[in-house]
């Protein structure tokens, strides 16, 4: 029997139909930083073999057998999850870029997706040292020192392609190697650092004692560095310039110097845990001393050093020029509250290249043609520091000036002083120039070159129309007879025909020389105005005058509406006239054409007309009509975001009494007695409190009320409490027994109101 269960199994799988070709259909995350392994999940149609041992008892199994390439690399850790779902893991080696993604199961059927994962790249920004500032003895080997490329934001950044990094040492006894490998020490290392790292681990080792600067680079990114403490490392006892310039400083350029803690022995000091209070000081004004670049400078810096921390790199900048300038340094052992042993150096400043030349007049009168003016020349760097700069120097004006002299001027030693002439009127700048180095340049402040008494006004045009409450701009020159902008101090005064006082703004030029351009703003709309311009005041008028042409003003658009305010109470339902006008910020009716939303302050839209007027231009009067008689009211008119309302306010009077309002219970029955209020009203349901009239009363279509008339009214109401009537019993329900109501002295004015009579009420109603 199980020879034939065999075969006939055997006959199955060979009858089956193969397994259905590998589907990949999407790859989950898509995308990931360069250097970084990630496991990915590729999801689509997976079927796996069936492995049948024909020799074997063992029952038929499923073989997950799937291969998963990312470009032309193979992913590692496939496994088979479901029939729609694999796992892989991506390899870190992976280079940036989009990668295929294909799947091959055990028969070598395959699946691919294109570009279906994309590899990033951080990119390289810079080098640091991760690990701080270390020491060691003479000839042993300092603790790992951790040298990382880093991306933009700050994180390790594995390389996308080959790094050469190198790495040296100012100390000519100094070595490296790589951790782990210090049988292979040099003076110099260079790692190459495979695609996928992002740093290395280096060693270093010194046989002679001292602080010691180790230098990283490559050749694409900034060289970066750090100190190596080496010595017996004994407790701090002074600290000392170590570095210092020998030739002098240029006037703000930084130099950079070195401030080391040192033992007795001179080699570097083992910091205490609490730390050195290190103080740094300057005896010039203008220096000042920085720990990096990018630092503020400070006369007078204070800082603790720590750790291993013994050397301190300083940047000194001094903008002032000066044979000596003192810089000092001094410690204080925040262990002992002891201090160390200070130290001084001085430095030469020196001026930097000239960047301007200062051009300065001696005298202080008024500058007149054709009159010598004594100037000095000197010649300065950018920190006003007097270079000694020694030959001809350019001499021109600026604007040209085709008299002017001299043109050339020697210095020596960075000063010289000449005699200038000028003949044209104008306001000039003197202007020096190296003649080797254009951009090599100073001038003067402008100097005035006055002219002859002024002879004329003249004004600038004004091109209409103008806008209400918008400036203009108004030229005005004052000549001599040359045409020349004369300097003589003037004052003009302004007015404009046909404007109302007020509405021109300013109304004086106030004092100028020469020329002055100011805005001019008419409040007022006219048809047409002229400005008129006087020398002087309106009382003490001068001899020159100018007036422009002609030229209208026109409104401005519409900012709010004037409603009149009305005066008097009014009546309901009477109409009543209002005066409408759309102004603009200056009070000028304007031209804009409007679609007006008119209300008045606490009254319903049922209750008023007209709530809408069209085609509303300028100003109009309008027949209002309220009909809600009120005590205070006033109307108010909008247009988009223009808006007006009356200043004041006026009452609504109720018209004549047309009827009345009656109360009654909501239930009565024949032998109640019940309570009849009644108010007079007009046609618009306003009490009207001024009626004192009495009214008849009677029931319809049957009975008959006591009383049958009523005593007068008092302030336009009246109420009956005891009510009865009679010729109503057993007549019982009606709902609606009228009450007629009628005034005794004319019959129209009337009202009937419903009673419900019944044979039983409810208490209480």
């Amino acid at each position: 029997m199980y020879p034939l269960a065999l075969a006939l199994l055997a006959w199955v799988l060979s009858c089956s139909a193969s397994p259905d070709t590998p589907s990949l259909q999407a790859v989950s995350p898509e995308r990931t930083a360069f250097g970084t392994p990630e496991r990915l999940l590729l999801s689509g149609a997976f079927a796996p073999d069936v492995a049948v041992d024909l020799g074997s008892e063992t029952p038929p199994s499923l073989e997950n057998r799937f291969e998963v390439r990312i470009g032309t690399e193979r992913a590692y850790a496939v496994r088979f999850r479901s029939r729609d779902a694999l796992e892989a893991t991506a390899p870190a080696t992976l280079p940036p870029g989009r990668h295929d993604v294909t799947v091959t199961d055990a028969q070598g059927r395959s699946s691919t997706l294109s570009g279906a994962f994309e590899v990033i790249d951080r990119g390289v920004h810079r080098l640091v040292f991760v690990t701080s500032m270390r020491a060691a003895r003479p000839g042993e080997w300092t603790e790992p020192i951790r040298i990382e490329l880093r991306d933009p934001s700050g994180q390790p950044a594995p390389t996308a392609t080959p790094r050469v990094l190198r790495i040296t040492s100012d100390s000519e006894t100094g070595h490296f190697t790589r951790l782990g490998q210090e049988d292979e020490a040099g003076r110099e290392l260079e790692v190459t650092l495979a695609p996928g790292e992002s740093g290395v681990d280096v060693l270093y080792r010194d046989t002679t004692s001292g602080y010691h600067t180790m230098e990283s680079s490559c050749h694409d990114l900034p060289s970066i560095a750090q100190t190596v403490a080496v010595g017996r490392l004994g407790p701090p006892t002074a600290v000392r310039f170590t570095r210092v310039p020998t030739s002098p400083l240029v006037a703000g350029e930084p130099v950079a110097l070195t401030v080391d803690v040192l033992d007795s022995s001179g080699g570097p000091a083992s910091l205490p845990a609490t730390g050195i209070q290190l103080t740094l000081r300057t005896s010039s004004s203008a220096g000042g001393l920085a720990v990096s670049e990018g630092d503020p400078y400070h006369p007078d810096l204070t800082l603790v050093l720590q750790g291993a921390q013994g050397r301190l790199p300083l940047l000194y900048k001094d903008t002032r020029s000066g044979a000596e300038v003192w810089l000092s340094a001094s410690g204080f052992n925040r262990d002992t509250y002891g201090a160390l042993t200070p130290h001084s150096v001085s430095l030469a400043v020196q001026p930097g290249t000239t960047q301007r030349f200062e051009v300065l007049r001696t005298g202080t009168g008024p500058l007149q043609a054709g009159v010598p003016e004594r100037f000095i020349l000197t010649s300065l760097d950018a920190w006003n520091n007097r270079t000694p700069y020694t030959g001809a120097v350019r001499l021109d004006t600026s604007p040209p000036d085709p008299g002017f002299s001299p043109g050339e001027v020697e210095l020596e030693v960075g000063m010289a002083s000449f005699n200038a002439e000028f003949s044209r009127v104008q306001r000039v700048s003197v202007v020096a120039e190296d003649p080797h180095t254009p951009n090599v340049r100073g001038a003067t402040p402008e100097l005035t070159i006055q002219a002859g008494l002024p002879t004329l006004l003249a004004v600038s045009p004004v091109v209409g129309p103008q806008l209400a409450g918008k400036a203009f701009l108004l030229t005005l020159e004052a000549l001599d007879r040359f045409g020349n902008r004369v300097e003589t101090p003037l004052s003009v005064t302004l007015s404009a025909s046909g404007v109302p006082e007020g509405a021109l703004s300013p109304t004086t030029s106030g004092t100028f020389t020469g020329a002055i351009t100011f805005p001019v703003t008419l409040t007022a709309a006219v048809e047409e105005t002229r400005i008129s311009l006087v020398e002087g005041t309106a009382t003490i008028p001068g001899a020159l005058r100018a007036t422009t042409g002609g030229f209208a003003v026109l409104p401005g658009a519409t900012q709010r509406f004037v409603v009149e305010d009305t005066t008097g109470a009014q009546t309901a339902g009477v109409p009543f006239r209002v005066r409408i006008r759309a102004v603009d910020t200056y009070g000028n009716t304007t031209r804009d054409v409007h679609e007006l939303e008119l209300d008045a302050q606490g009254v319903h839209a049922h209750q008023f007309a007209p709530a809408h007027f069209s085609g509303f231009q300028g100003q109009a009067d309008v027949d209002v009509t309220v009909l809600l008689a009120l005590s205070s009211t006033r109307l108010s008119v909008v247009s988009g975001t223009a808006k007006g309302q009356q200043p004041g306010t006026f009452a609504v009077n109720p018209g004549p009494v047309a009827r009345y309002q009656a109360q009654v219970p909501p239930c009565i029955t024949s032998s109640d007695r019940w309570k009849l209020g009644l108010q007079a009203v007009d046609n618009w349901n306003n009490a009207v409190t001024s009626y004192s009239g009495a009214a008849r009363l009677a029931l319809s279509p049957f009975g008959t009320i006591s009383p049958s008339a009523t005593p007068a009214f008092t302030g336009g109401t009246l109420t009956l409490p005891n009510v009865t009537w009679s010729d109503v019993a057993g007549r019982e329900p009606q709902s609606c027994l009228e009450l007629i109501v009628t005034d005794s002295a004319d019959a129209r004015k009337t009202v009937r109101q419903c009673l419900n009579l019944q044979l039983s009420c409810p208490k209480h109603q």
